[in-house]
């Protein structure tokens, strides 16, 4: 549509300019621009048909469209170096400002087995042991043999333990470790510390000539096995091995330090049973449990019904395995247990299922 005189030109202007000034991105701005001075624009339009005004209108109607189109051109180039500039304020906030010191990464979140074992550490240290580490691969002669293991035990099956060759397995146990931690703490010259892992272990004694000290060591660490997995069992769980021998250790001092760790974790009140057992390595061996704590003795599916929880095994060191030590059996003993650290942690945290420490479920794992 045609404008008819210079007034209406410039009010045409003035509303381009107050619409250029509301665009709020680049694309508005040029939806204007057409809309104004595009080839059908408003100005353009009026421009066309100056040709059609009387003699006397078109000079004054020709500025008009000229100085319009100036305006309307100058308020577009001038809105659009505002919406760059906003833009790039916008671009820079969001890049990083090297000047500003770092931002911290969010703390996260100790697993409960870990803040377990620490906890059972420092019990143990306070009583006077040493933390040794053994390795998860292991030699079947250390994980058998030098544990008085007979050839024919069930234990040593394919389907109880995972080999890796003929002569290497990952460890079904911690008890492995007593054996590297004897052997260790003989004198740097004697040749049980240079002997081969894979000596027999009746031979290794023959080759000490120094009197190794007493040693009073715990070995946590990881283990593997060939089981089905249930609330209180895992085919990969940790365990902690504790070893201590010297002159003179009986059963009593067994009893003793198993009950004073037991209640330095659990607490005072809590209930401690021992029964007689088997294991190769050690004679005479028990097992100990304690009281429930999810059903207070009563029974429940987590106790099997029977108001106690084993905890581990235990015993006094078999004599053959202080000779695969090094050590004499006829002038020291000792005594050895093990536990699952698993179990230790759903009776702290109150976890039923075992399972539920390795899911990686971070709702359970904020919780500590």
């Amino acid at each position: 549509m045609m404008e008819h005189s210079s007034q209406e030109i410039m009010r045409l202007a003035a509303q381009a300019e107050s619409d250029i000034a509301q665009a709020s991105s680049p694309q508005e701005l040029d939806r204007l621009r057409v809309a104004y001075l595009g080839r059908k624009g408003r100005l353009t339009a009026a421009s066309q048909g100056i040709g059609q005004l009387p003699l006397h209108q078109r000079r004054s109607v020709g500025r008009a469209v000229n100085e319009a189109q100036q305006r309307v051109t100058a308020a577009l180039h001038r809105h659009g170096q505002e919406l760059a500039a906003q833009a790039a304020e916008r671009q820079a906030a969001k890049q990083l400002d090297v000047t500003l010191p770092g931002r911290g990464l969010p703390l996260g979140h100790r697993h409960p087995l870990m803040i377990t074992l620490d906890r059972l550490l420092d019990i143990f240290v306070g009583m006077g042991y040493r933390v040794l580490e053994s390795p998860e691969v292991e030699w079947f002669t250390l994980g058998f043999t030098a544990l008085n293991y007979p050839p024919d035990h069930p234990a040593m099956d394919e389907q109880a333990t995972l080999y890796v060759s003929e002569d290497i397995i990952l460890r079904s146990q911690t008890s492995p470790g007593q054996i590297r931690a004897m052997r260790a703490n003989h004198d740097r010259s004697c040749p049980v510390r240079q002997v081969d892992p894979r000596f027999p272990p009746r031979e290794v004694l023959s080759h000490c000539r120094c009197t190794p000290p007493p040693i009073k060591v715990v070995v946590p660490g990881r283990t593997y096995r060939r089981e089905s997995i249930t609330l209180t069992h895992h085919d990969i769980f940790h365990q902690l091995e504790g070893l201590l021998v010297d002159e003179g250790i009986s059963l009593s001092h067994l009893k003793g330090t198993l009950a004073a760790f037991l209640r330095a974790y659990l607490g005072p009140q809590t209930r401690i049973r021992f029964r007689p057992d088997f294991f190769p390595f050690t004679e005479p061996s028990a097992d100990f449990s304690v009281s429930c704590e999810f059903c207070q003795g009563q029974g429940c599916r987590f106790c099997k019904h029977s108001g106690w929880v084993e905890i581990g095994g235990s015993g006094l060191v078999h004599p053959n395995v202080l000779i695969a030590g090094g050590y004499n059996p006829d002038r020291v003993s000792g005594f050895a247990f093990g536990f699952g650290i698993e179990r230790l942690a759903q009776r702290r945290f109150g976890i039923e299922d075992i399972r539920t420490l390795y899911e990686n479920d971070m709702r359970f794992l904020r919780q500590f």
